[in-house]
Parts: C-alpha cells; structure tokens; sequence
C-alpha cells in the first residue's frame, strides 16, 4: 500500500504538468508550468478589477426604487460565479491555507472560464458608458 501511494504521489503532478488549459484568446497554457501560474494570477488581478468596477457602476447606476441595471447586474452574477474557484484559491493562499491538490488544480483549470466572464463584464462595462 505504501509502494501504491508513493506511485500515485508522482504520477498526480506529472500528469498535472502534461495537461495544459485553452486561454480565451487561443493560447495553450501547460497546466503546472511558470508561465499557468502567472497567467492564472493575472486573471485573477484582472477580475478583482472588473468586480470593484461593476461594483461601482452598479452602485452609480441603481435608481432610487432600487433598481440595478440587469446587464451589469449579470455580469456581476456571471463574474463571481466562474470566479468563485479562483477567489477561494487566492484566499486560502492569502491566509497560508491549503486547498488540496485536487481542489487547487480544478480552481485554477477554471481560470479560462474566469478570464471570458472577465471580458464580458468589461464589455458590459464599456458598452454601458457609451
């Protein structure tokens, strides 16, 4: 059984490494790889930023019976729900925590879907202060 577990310890992360996920413009990114883990934190950068911002636009943009604008209001809803793995990844590291590697690897192979609910909050964005 020990023999079992130290095979299964190297093969999970050789096989991590050999996976690589499809960013939103196209590029294949090897999962594991220095260039993932930059390219998972500035997604993560970029979607903090477009959730402050669809914050403060929804705030300015809600009428005095409480109405918020239904397209930023979902792309907000779209934003935080494709970037809940990643937000729970990012905290957990923040607080010196740890996820598990199964856990982390299937928040951070998410990072595309975070990354195309990113654009589509900044065009709802753009389009809105047109």
């Amino acid at each position: 059984m020990p023999a079992l577990r130290a095979v299964f310890a190297l093969a999970v992360p050789l096989l991590a490494a050999c996976a690589a996920v499809t960013t939103a413009d196209g590029r294949r990114v090897a999962f594991g790889s220095s260039e993932f883990r930059s390219y998972v934190e500035a997604v993560f950068r970029e979607q903090n930023r477009a959730a402050s911002d669809l914050a403060f636009a929804i705030e300015d943009a809600t009428g005095p019976d409480g109405a918020e604008p239904p397209e930023l209001a979902a792309a907000e809803d779209a934003l935080l729900g494709a970037c809940a793995g990643l937000n729970e990844l990012a905290t957990a590291r923040r607080d010196e925590q740890r996820l598990g590697l199964r856990q982390s690897a299937d928040a951070a192979r998410k990072a595309p879907a975070c990354e195309r609910a990113t654009l589509a909050a900044q065009a709802a964005l753009a389009a809105r202060t047109k």
